[in-house]
């Protein structure tokens, strides 16, 4: 899936984040003033305690087939063994398309297993939305500013059980706050009295859509409390999100999902029209 990602939402998410050293966690690769690779690898502990030496690689497509990768991907892994002689033994983990086999026979060949699959899924039209209804008791709120907080809490313990979770920290509030396509007026909020059972934060990417030619709206943060899964509330929330699409004027709805979230979320979208477009797999390497 294209995406398009502005330098300030790349700055704001740097300086909101307390799990990169900004002087040490990058590698650029320059060529006559001009980058053309980088490396960055953050690290943090998930819920379930294990350390995550996470990384994220890329080269321009121009300079494919030079080494680069192999060059980038052979100082993380080194930079890393010696970052774990002091933090402690974890997992080195990355991310990587499906369509890049290139990249991931350099994975296989350091010794990377895949770990988890991911995908981008479109519903492509606005039509025909499934009339989806909330529990009784279960009502959706316009959001107000002192509703945030709240909001922000529910979403974060609702994935406390899901793969890769961690523990949020105040730089995790910071960045919610400060979402460069943060829109209440397109969130979807469910209560049940005082406590928010299920949200939709959805979001439109004005810049990307002009740069790709489309009206895409963005059906993301999805999550519902633990003690109310299954019970119809992210189902009823997705149609309502896509209203408030075809409302505002857009045509089409994307979302990304882990493909073995327990909740079932995968099959759910699928099954209110959205298809998938792109997958991608994390890949995990033991790090002693």
């Amino acid at each position: 899936m294209k995406h398009h990602i502005t330098a300030d939402a790349v700055k704001g998410w740097l300086a909101d984040s307390d799990s990169i050293d900004r002087d040490d966690d990058f590698l650029f690769v320059d060529v006559d003033g001009e980058t053309v690779a980088y490396v960055l690898s953050p690290t943090y502990v998930e819920n379930d305690g294990r350390r995550i030496y996470r990384h994220m690689c890329r080269v321009d497509p121009a300079w494919h087939g030079k080494g680069l990768g192999k060059a980038l991907l052979g100082w993380v892994v080194a930079y890393n063994t010696e970052r774990a002689a002091t933090l402690g033994p974890g997992t080195l983990q990355t991310t990587v398309d499906d369509n890049d086999p290139a990249l991931v026979g350099l994975l296989d060949a350091l010794g990377y297993r895949p770990a988890q699959h991911e995908a981008d899924l479109v519903r492509r039209d606005l039509e025909h939305i499934p009339d989806k209804r909330l529990p009784d008791g279960v009502e959706i709120r316009p959001v107000d500013e002192s509703h945030l907080r709240v909001i922000y809490e529910a979403d974060r313990d609702a994935f406390a059980d899901h793969w890769g979770s961690r523990p949020h920290t105040d730089s995790d509030w910071t960045e919610f706050l400060g979402f460069a396509h943060r829109d209440e007026s397109l969130w979807k909020v469910a209560w049940a009295g005082e406590r928010v059972v299920g949200q939709v934060r959805g979001f439109v990417n004005v810049e990307e859509n002009e740069r790709f030619d489309r009206k895409r709206g963005w059906a993301e943060f999805i999550s519902t409390a633990a003690d109310w899964r299954g019970r119809g509330v992210a189902s009823a929330l997705i149609c309502e999100t896509l209203r408030g699409f075809e409302q505002r004027g857009l045509e089409e709805a994307a979302l990304g999902v882990h493909v073995e979230n327990q909740t079932g979320a995968y099959r759910l979208y699928q099954n209110l029209g959205f298809e998938v477009i792109n997958s991608s797999t994390s890949y995990e390497r033991r790090l002693a």
